[in-house]
């Protein structure tokens, strides 16, 4: 039988409900959040939108985005321990572990995810912890991976303790998060409340300038500007994804994700990369 990375032995995620060892942190934004995924079921609730609008998801500018984040994740997560937040049913934590990683811990604070997720599992590769990385969490990762999970969190608190004390050095912490200074997605927010936990914030101008000033070593990377309303209107039209408007709403979004950062926080979603020095 494989072993158990040692540097996981010890509980390295509290199980939800246990008592928290990191003084000030909210275990209360915690239940809320156990509570939306599973009684509330929103995780259902935001799939069924985003299978109203399919070209949002698969048109050239959204499929360039994961493919350029896959490169990355690739080179971040080859022979490392991995850290994957917010796994959900571990779908992604299982694509890490064959993307390269040495072991994953997948972590959720569903109970009704993690329960799924553990029929995955590879005792000493790929583990599952229900909990909530906010409160303990211990030993070391070379990567930090997660999607749409920061703003659910109050990550302003966090990174910076998961950066100092659980990356290695040589790591990078890898993000995919949403945008809420785009009106879209302002109007989505609020008139689908079911599609979205409580205390979920969705990142401003603001917060990317936070990560530039706390964090030497990110990279910022928006995704559909132009694409995302162009999205929204093909998929309504008998049109395949790869149209000529997405296209050409391709090579826009691109031009203008090098070229006009004050429209940064105005495009759906941005790819978070951080980076520690190797010494």
């Amino acid at each position: 039988m494989a072993q158990r990375d040692p540097l996981l032995q010890c509980a390295p995620v509290a199980e939800t409900g246990s008592p928290s060892s990191v003084p000030g942190l909210d275990t209360e934004r915690a239940e809320r959040e156990r509570q939306a995924y599973d009684e509330h079921d929103v995780d259902a609730a935001m799939h069924a939108w985003h299978g109203r609008f399919p070209h949002v998801f698969q048109s050239p500018n959204t499929r360039r985005a994961e493919q350029r984040f896959d490169a990355l994740t690739r080179a971040a997560v080859a022979g490392r321990r991995v850290l994957d937040m917010g796994c959900g049913e571990g779908q992604s934590s299982q694509r890490l572990l064959e993307m390269g990683a040495a072991y994953v811990l997948g972590v959720d604070v569903s109970r009704t995810a993690i329960d799924r997720a553990r029929a995955r599992a590879q005792p000493g590769r790929l583990e599952f912890r229900l909990g909530d990385v906010t409160r303990e969490l211990e030993g070391t990762f070379g990567c930090i991976f997660g999607r749409s999970i920061l703003h659910h969190l109050d990550y302003r608190a966090l990174l910076p303790r998961l950066y100092e004390e659980h990356l290695a050095a040589g790591g990078a912490m890898l993000f995919m998060e949403p945008q809420g200074e785009n009106g879209l997605i302002r109007l989505y927010t609020r008139l689908v409340s079911s599609a979205h936990t409580p205390d979920e914030r969705s990142f401003t101008r603001e917060d990317l300038r936070w990560l530039r000033a706390r964090f030497p070593q990110v990279e910022l990377r928006p995704v559909n500007y132009l694409t995302f309303p162009a999205a929204l209107l093909t998929s309504c039209l008998p049109l395949a994804a790869d149209n000529p408007l997405l296209r050409a709403c391709d090579r826009a979004d691109e031009w203008l994700a090098e070229h006009a950062p004050a429209l940064h926080s105005h495009f759906r979603q941005t790819a978070v990369v951080i980076r520690k020095p190797a010494s």
